[in-house]
């Protein structure tokens, strides 16, 4: 049984299983670090194999550990923890060139799952380099005494080849409409804002600067303290979490407005169904709904990345149809005395809604509220504590206080969850609105008017709408910024690095992950191919079958029209010479070399002995020489062209050698 290469093997594996570390278990990337070292330390000391009973108890094993982690639920983490279980313990049982196969191809499922995974372009790019490995090693797996350094050459030759033919079919064959990234074990960000919202969710999310979204403008860019993300409506309140209305219904009455804004949002995946747009939407992706609490909806939660069109208006105004739902004056019994009692005695204080909202950022702005990411630990009466004893808290303590004392005051409130704000990048042209740019504010219901957005944080910390969380936190104008300030390392070279790097891969997201049927069939419209939907589908699926067949065509025609070699010319004269030696009854053995045969013919026809021998001794000259000549080709050609043997009745067709 011949020696498998464990080494590459292994070498192709954590390649390809490198990206996925992240998404993996700690005990999960311990099992395969710990597998492959002890395959190579065997191999190394030549140690027995793993027996086969102990290999299915090994799995088992890791089996077990992946459905424990698991628990209730089974999803795609847990389908990539199986794989790595997989990947570690394959190794083990290889003893053959089919095992050595069959775990290259391992490998080669390993990349295609981190493409389902991740949808950036620094990992499109280390995918080439994964597949590059896996190929390489592949090729030393059928050519074990190969150099792996010669082979991984081979194998970027093949990659280089291959990429036209890879762009082609990109851009022509049939896609459905939709994605192919959606797959169930698709990376999924956090969103900050699920189905309920508890006071302090929203300050967990300052320190954290994943991305969120990434939008462009088609039209103006409005200034930074106009940007407000809406993404979700919460309506109920039970004395401590927030929750959205039960039943809301699609959007019926219209809105007006000025400054219209039209842009484009790549939203990262969050697990969620609803969307973010600026305030106020009126137009969205067809996918989306705008619901009655002007909010984005899907069909179905966004489990990959997600681009959608959507028109806002900055300055707007509504068509209030009747009284807002009852809900939004509902406040739990026996929760938060203290607020109820301030806001029955503004009822008393004012006569107009508008009054009492003013009252109640006066309130925000005159008593000694501290906007800081360290608020105090509440009670029981979360709101009481925090409006009259700490006092400190961030966008979601201001936010929540804010609605209580307008429903005690007879006010109807709501809290809108998104974000605020987001890093304008200069060189792409696009924000980044990343999740500590997460924020909550107000919106209260006055008469005639509707819905009215009222930021209570403004009240309290102006610069945080202004300048943003992050400009605010490096100023040191919040307590508790944990020293998100540059430090002195952090220069602006490094800046336009990051910005750089930014816009470019946000452009390649909406060009490569955003390519869609409807953009394959406008390219084929502008390529002067029109033929209505259907036809446009014929021709995506003719198109690169024409390609690979050109191709093909292209290469065997390279061949037949390459000119020859004297090494070739030599070797196709001599099968003629061996072809009129044959005929007479002297064919040549597949052992014998062109010396051999000489002397063997010469042995058998004597005759034939001088024209043999110089026959061989041009032919060794023209196909094994430094430098062949045309006129020693020449005299060769004239040589077997003359050689005319005549029937051997002797010889009988035996060879001399016993054959």
């Amino acid at each position: 049984m011949s020696k498998q290469p464990f080494g590459p093997l292994t070498l192709a594996l954590a390649v390809a299983m490198a990206p996925l570390v992240l998404q993996l278990p700690a005990w999960a990337v311990l099992w395969c670090v710990f597998a492959w070292a002890y395959v190579l330390i065997r191999e190394r000391r030549n140690r027995p194999p793993v027996s086969r009973v102990m290999r299915i108890v090994i799995f088992m094993v890791g089996l077990s550990a992946v459905l424990v982690s698991a628990g209730l639920r089974f999803d795609g983490g847990d389908f990539i923890a199986l794989l790595a279980v997989m990947a570690g313990i394959k190794p083990l049982e290889v003893a053959s060139r089919r095992d050595s196969m069959i775990t290259v191809f391992l490998a080669y499922f390993l990349t295609i799952t981190s493409l389902f995974v991740f949808e950036n372009l620094s990992m499109t790019l280390y995918l080439f380099v994964s597949v590059w490995v896996t190929t390489g090693v592949l090729v030393h797996v059928n050519e074990p005494d190969g150099a792996l350094g010669r082979q991984l050459r081979l194998s970027g030759r093949l990659i280089l080849v291959a990429i036209p033919l890879m762009a082609m079919l990109f851009l022509l064959f049939p896609r459905l409409s939709g994605s192919f990234w959606g797959a169930p074990w698709a990376r999924q960000g956090r969103s900050g804002f699920s189905g309920i919202m508890r006071i302090g969710d929203v300050s967990r999310l300052a320190l954290d600067d994943e991305p969120a979204f990434s939008v462009s403008f088609d039209s103006a860019v409005p200034d930074v303290n106009r940007l407000y993300w809406r993404g979700i409506v919460f309506q109920r309140f039970d004395g401590r979490t927030w929750q959205p209305a039960r039943n809301t219904k699609k959007r019926q009455n219209s809105i007006a407005g000025e400054d219209l804004a039209r842009y484009t949002v790549i939203l990262e995946p969050h697990g969620y169904r609803h969307l973010f747009a600026l305030d106020l939407p009126v137009t969205a992706n067809p996918v989306a709904t705008i619901m009655e609490d002007h909010t984005l909806v899907t069909r179905r939660p966004v489990r990959q990345r997600f681009s959608y069109g959507a028109a806002s208006f900055l300055d707007y105004r509504q068509a209030p149809a009747g009284l807002p739902d009852p809900t939004t004056l509902d406040l739990p019994d026996g929760k938060n005395p203290l607020t109820l009692a301030l806001g029955k005695r503004w009822v008393r204080e004012y006569t107009a809604p508008v009054e009492i909202v003013d009252a109640g950022l006066a309130f925000l702005r005159e008593n000694g509220f501290a906007y800081t990411l360290r608020p105090d630990r509440l009670g029981p009466d979360a709101i009481d504590d925090f409006l009259f004893s700490s006092r400190k808290g961030f966008c979601e303590h201001f936010a929540a206080g804010y609605a209580v004392l307008m429903r005690a005051a007879g006010v109807p409130a709501r809290i809108v969850g998104g974000y605020q704000g987001g890093r304008w990048n200069a060189l792409g042209g696009f924000f980044t609105v990343r999740q500590s740019d997460a924020h909550v504010w107000c919106e209260v219901w006055l008469p005639g008017k509707g819905w009215v957005r009222v930021d209570p944080t403004f009240a309290v910390a102006p610069e945080r709408i202004d300048q943003g969380l992050e400009r605010a936190l490096a100023q040191g104008s919040l307590e508790g910024s944990f020293g998100l300030g540059k430090r002195w390392w952090q220069t602006n070279w490094i800046d336009m690095l990051e910005m750089t790097w930014e816009a470019v891969n946000i452009r390649w997201n909406m060009w490569f992950m955003g390519f869609s049927a409807e953009d394959q069939l406008a390219l084929m419209k502008r390529l002067g191919i029109s033929l209505g939907r259907q036809g446009g589908w014929i021709v995506v699926m003719v198109l690169p079958a024409l390609f690979i067949a050109v191709c093909i065509f292209a290469g065997r025609l390279g061949r037949r029209t390459r000119k020859p070699s004297s090494e070739d010319k030599a070797l196709k004269i001599y099968s003629r010479f061996l072809k009129k030696t044959a005929r007479v009854g002297l064919p040549k053995a597949p052992h014998q070399g062109p010396l051999a045969y000489a002397a063997w013919v010469s042995g058998k026809a004597p005759d034939l002995k001088q024209d043999v021998e110089k026959i061989a001794g041009l032919y060794i000259d023209l196909r094994y020489g430094r430098e062949a000549e045309d006129s020693s080709l020449q005299q060769f050609r004239r040589r077997v062209r003359r050689f005319r043997p005549g029937r051997r009745t002797d010889v009988g067709g035996k060879r001399a050698d016993g054959e």
